[in-house]
């Protein structure tokens, strides 16, 4: 018997600050024997693409296998996740992941600007005002003392909405962003996009500036343009394989010919959380976390919610049928 968690239930279920400790402890594991994290498959369809991660995490005890498609970008349903127990094989989950996805993308940046960014960073500038820059936002405030936020999006009248709300629910100051010259004056900035062209440029960044790019994860996609790696003293992602077949940015710096920027210094999240104290940061480094979600951290908050779920009694169960 299975239990089934829906997105109301994520929603009572899983807060931002579960959702950061969870995934710094599997990326803390993620070294261990029993982690297989393969990179996600992306297979374009008629109507848009369809996207199959799965992960297998044995210190954890679970084997996550997602299913998601861009079909459903404009729909809360359609994502899906089956929690597995790594030894027996038994389904422990059902579990509806529009809202965990977006916890799971935010949760890996908190992680990341816990990591690299100046424990002082109190400014945080975000380019987009959609679902994946609300949850951003709660992440990075929740590992940063923030005093000011700003917002610069594509439709000013849904923007100052979006900032008038986070306002009220963090207790801060978010304001519509005057003019993109005014995200440079942040300590943190975040890029929440699918832009196809670049919203952050490398000549604008200021020393000691942290970066979390977490839109472009298909090669389509280009939140930042060619100038930023240059400035960057630290690169890291999830996963390099994945980076390696989604990530626009780090493919066109490794060929640039005028380059000496190679896979080899693009590191791991895993690696700044095992080495912290050996990665080398200058005073005024330029950080740069090139996200891309993957399925050890869908593992991860998934065996959360499963727990809380038992814990508190939430959730429906489903019987399957033997032979």
């Amino acid at each position: 018997m299975a239990i089934f968690l829906s997105e109301a239930d994520i929603s009572d279920l899983v807060t931002i600050d579960d959702a950061i400790d969870a995934v710094e402890k599997v990326f803390k594991i993620n070294d261990q024997d029993g982690v297989i994290n393969p990179p996600r498959q992306q297979i374009d369809t008629p109507d848009g693409y369809l996207r199959l991660t799965s992960a297998i995490v044995t210190p954890m005890k679970k084997i996550a296998v997602k299913v998601s498609s861009s079909m459903v970008f404009n729909s809360d349903s359609g994502r899906t996740l089956l929690l597995l127990d790594s030894k027996t094989g038994r389904v422990d989950a059902i579990i509806e992941v529009f809202r965990l996805g977006a916890l799971r993308t935010a949760a890996a940046s908190g992680v990341a600007t816990k990591y690299l960014a100046p424990e002082n960073a109190s400014s945080l500038g975000v380019v987009g005002a959609g679902r994946q820059a609300r949850t951003q936002i709660f992440a990075i405030s929740a590992v940063r003392p923030l005093k000011s936020i700003i917002v610069l999006g594509r439709d000013q009248t849904k923007t100052l909405k979006f900032c008038e709300e986070m306002s009220s629910e963090l207790g801060l100051p978010v304001n519509l962003a005057k003019d993109h010259m005014d995200l440079y004056d942040c300590s943190i900035i975040c890029t929440a996009t699918t832009s196809h062209k670049p919203v952050l440029f490398g000549k604008n960044l200021r020393p000691g500036t942290h970066i979390n790019s977490i839109g472009a994860n298909r090669m389509e996609r280009q939140e930042l343009d060619d100038e930023v790696i240059p400035r960057c003293s630290v690169v890291t992602v999830d996963n390099k394989a994945q980076a390696q077949k989604e990530s626009v940015l780090l493919n066109r710096a490794i060929k640039d010919a005028t380059s000496t920027f190679c896979w080899d210094d693009v590191l791991e999240l895993s690696d700044c959380i095992r080495s912290e104290s050996q990665i080398h940061r200058p005073a005024g480094a330029i950080t740069l976390y090139n996200s891309h979600g993957i399925a050890m951290e869908d593992v991860a908050l998934a065996t959360k919610a499963f727990d809380l779920a038992k814990e508190r009694g939430i959730g429906s169960f489903v019987e399957f049928t033997g032979v």
